[in-house]
């Protein structure tokens, strides 16, 4: 029968083995745990002894929390899982539980206080310019003061969590049976006992910092409209902080076009501008074009030196401008002036295409390590030159696509993305997965991960990982007036990227099937870890 719930297994109080006098019993069943994780809702109804039920929340975002002292109730959303007191692989996974001590939005709290009592509440490190003074009669100002002398004292650890825009809540309800995640705001002696584990066992959530990355693809020597056109893909591009390009920089490679780009991406005002090749810019791929193949595609063109190609993207004023060319490797960057700290693991190769630039056979996989190579995907003789383990990615830059994602060609509507890279994927499950190479596929998928393995092997490479799958869709009328597509994935939207959990995927080709700019390029929002350490410090594999 399984889990059991019954007590004659345990020894009595004075430790003598209790006599089994019969078998189990159905009344006695238990089940497996929910584990309630952060997420979209998401009930099961159980139907239990009686005819009755129980609520199984698989998922869920929100819930209701008291503000004890004060005496109010407000519906709020819970951020992450800060401390357990009985397992900190609870706090690993978010997992919602009854005394689990979780982080919840200050928000509605704020609200509440500054409308009950007039007065601002953790504003401290905001300008005072930024609110207006709401008009408020002689009599309601009286009474908020009258309100505020008498109670409307907050406790400093509580209110330096009103600046953060967290406060430290303990879940009452148990989620697994009631469907809620509902608590109360912890204060006084048992908010300092918590903040005291905490530090302790250094589970307290990481600092991040809201990140803006620029993501484009694909601009084959063509630069932003004038301002006058009609294009999302027009001058100026969004500012950012960060600029990924996932490669296809140019046409052929021509030296002339690489500087035509580079000015471009110097001119922008992001600190980090990450770049890598793609299949398209062959005086990049020294080896492909040394070869008499190679220099048959310049067409009569004078052969350029992909030394000087590539001391274009290396030189000091492109290093000193912010650029960082990538080729098959994984990096760790810093942004100067907040610090956030992210891994980016890059690859310009794509399978095989109409023998240009940085191929390889599709039966080759240069992404999975020999262990996870299921039977017959690799050819006889073929060899992995390159075999990452991804640690602690954040961001995977390829220039082409994953099998399945947004990579299917017009006319047949086939996937011609890598199926080794989608297993890659799988492994690393990165927040974010920037690439482009297919034209129409321009676009962005946002992808939940099953914890599930095939056949029990994880990662055998059918695809099965991904539970669910989900067209990021943007107003073409925004679109068009911000001149990018937009994604907020941070803690402070309505949905926030469940790290671990969840990834987005995003073609960036600004150009589509006929060569035209006329695809939005994106703009994403991601919440990044504060950390310190020397800027583009390399990560072995």
């Amino acid at each position: 029968m399984g889990i059991s719930r019954d007590s004659r297994h345990k020894r009595s109080a004075t430790g003598a083995k209790r006599a089994y006098y019969r078998k189990k019993r159905a009344f006695e069943k238990g089940r497996q745990p929910a584990n309630t994780r952060i997420g979209t809702k998401r009930i099961h109804l159980v139907r239990t002894r009686g005819g009755n039920q129980k609520f199984r929340a698989l998922r869920l975002e929100s819930g209701n929390f008291s503000w004890g002292s004060e005496g109010v109730s407000r519906k709020t959303r819970v951020i992450v899982v800060a401390y357990h007191p009985s397992n900190n692989e609870l706090v690993r996974t978010n997992t919602l539980t009854k005394s689990a001590v979780v982080q919840i939005d200050a928000a509605p709290f704020r609200q509440w206080y500054e409308a009950h009592y007039g007065q601002p509440l953790g504003r401290r490190r905001q300008q005072k310019t930024e609110a207006t003074e709401e008009k408020k009669s002689n009599s309601v100002v009286k009474k908020q003061a009258a309100r505020f002398a008498e109670s409307g004292k907050v406790e400093g650890a509580i209110e330096k969590q009103f600046e953060s825009g967290r406060l430290y809540a303990v879940i009452a309800s148990r989620p697994g049976q009631s469907g809620r995640v509902d608590g109360y705001i912890l204060e006084g002696d048992e908010l300092a006992f918590y903040q005291r584990a905490i530090r302790k066992n250094h589970t307290m959530p990481p600092k991040t910092t809201k990140t803006r990355l620029l993501l484009i693809s694909d601009t084959h020597t063509l630069p932003p409209s004038p301002s006058s056109f009609n294009t999302p893909y027009r001058h100026p591009l969004p500012p950012a902080q960060i600029l990924l390009h996932a490669g296809d920089i140019t046409k052929v490679g021509l030296h002339s076009e690489h500087t035509l780009i580079l000015e471009m991406l110097k001119r922008h005002p992001a600190e980090l501008k990450i770049v890598i090749a793609g299949n398209h810019d062959i005086t990049l791929d020294e080896g492909y074009y040394n070869r008499p193949s190679g220099q048959e595609q310049q067409s009569g063109e004078n052969l350029e030196s992909p030394a000087v190609i590539k001391a274009l993207y290396t030189s000091h004023a492109a290093v000193n401008a912010g650029i960082r060319y990538l080729e098959e490797e994984t990096r760790t960057f810093i942004v100067p002036s907040t610090g956030a700290k992210f891994t980016v693991y890059a690859s310009p190769y794509t399978p095989e295409f109409c023998a240009w630039a940085f191929a390889y056979p599709r039966k080759e996989d240069r992404f999975n390590p020999a262990g996870d190579i299921s039977p017959g995907s690799v050819s006889a003789g073929t060899t992995n030159s390159v075999v990452p383990s991804f640690p602690g990615v954040d961001i995977m830059l390829t220039h082409g696509p994953p099998m399945g994602i947004l990579d299917q060609v017009v006319g047949s509507g086939e996937s011609v993305g890598c199926k080794h890279l989608r297993r890659a994927v799988e492994r690393a499950r990165p927040a974010l997965h920037v690439f482009g190479h297919i034209h129409e596929g321009h676009g962005a998928r946002r992808a939940e991960w099953g914890d599930d393995s095939v056949d029990g092997v994880a990662g055998s490479g059918s695809g099965s990982r991904l539970r669910r799958v989900e067209e990021i869709r943007a107003d073409r009328e925004t679109v068009m007036e911000e001149r990018s597509a937009y994604v907020d994935l941070t803690s402070g939207s309505g949905k926030p990227l469940r790290r671990g959990e969840e990834t987005v995927f995003v073609n960036a080709s600004v150009v589509n099937v006929q060569y035209q700019g006329l695809n939005a390029p994106w703009v994403v929002d991601l919440d990044l870890e504060v950390g310190g350490g020397d800027e583009n410090e390399m990560v072995n594999d």
